[in-house]
């Protein structure tokens, strides 16, 4: 799984990685979302994005910055939802967190030296 660091047009850092969703876990999203998406997520605030793995050219990990920014900007914003009862966010999502943290290889993290991932 690749997890890239870039920078929007005005400069925001943005990181982006590919979600697969387990099959009992898809069944529980929207039609377009089980097969997969892109999860963009801007490093300053936490904002959330999906894009459908469908909508995705083929090596968008290779992709230059500028035509990532233009994938996030036409990607699905997500809320944050509440998952503990109280109305306090615990996680943000767990499918695409588990994607970010797996451990089923190594990650390729492409950005420069001193990004933070």
């Amino acid at each position: 799984m690749a997890l890239r660091v870039f920078s929007t047009r005005e400069g925001e850092q943005w990181r982006v990685w590919s979600v697969i969703p387990a099959t009992n876990a898809a069944l529980t999203l929207d039609e377009p979302f089980r097969g997969g998406w892109l999860c963009f997520e801007d490093l300053s605030g936490g904002e959330r994005r999906r894009l459908t793995l469908t909508e995705v050219p083929a090596g968008w990990e290779a992709l230059p910055d500028d035509r990532l920014d233009l994938l996030r900007r036409v990607a699905t914003p997500v809320a944050a939802i509440p998952l503990d009862g109280t109305g306090e966010v615990t996680t943000r999502r767990p499918i695409e967190d588990a994607a970010r943290y797996r451990k089923s290889g190594p990650k390729s993290v492409v950005g420069g030296d001193d990004d933070e991932v």
